[in-house]
């Protein structure tokens, strides 16, 4: 994914969310012109428009969903079509990965359940890595 497409998508979740207005992300986009180095996130906060703990969560979420697609389509329950569906609505709705997938279709709700736990297990086995403010995955 380019920092673009991830400055789009960060921006349409907190917009749906609610977490920002459409003129918070208009003016941090034009921050961001004059300082292309930061993320959209970072001038966000910068801002003031989102706190630490809201960026943080944001990230931990969208990192726990890509986790969660890649899985899915890992264990052959998702095409990648259909993750890539699945993401788009995540952005247009914010409503989370998992209930995406079950709510069109593309995979049962036990499915996703098994993927999340083995999910949980990668994670506390240090396989997973903590997230994107912690240490990379491997």
């Amino acid at each position: 994914m380019s920092d673009e497409g991830h400055k789009e998508r960060l921006g349409q979740v907190l917009l749906s969310q609610g977490i920002i207005t459409p003129e918070q992300l208009d003016h941090a986009l034009r921050e961001q012109l004059k300082k292309p180095y930061l993320r959209i996130g970072e001038v966000l906060f910068t801002l003031g428009y989102l706190s630490f703990a809201q960026l943080e969560q944001q990230l931990d979420q969208q990192y726990r969903d890509l986790r969660l697609g890649q899985l899915l389509v890992r264990r052959g329950l998702l095409e990648p079509e259909q993750l890539e569906q699945a993401i788009d609505e995540h952005e247009q709705t914010g409503l989370l990965l998992g209930h995406l997938v079950i709510k069109l279709g593309f995979c049962t709700l036990e499915q996703v359940s098994r993927v999340l736990e083995e999910q949980r297990t990668l994670s506390a086995t240090g396989h997973l890595g903590t997230g994107p403010l912690g240490a990379p995955s491997p």
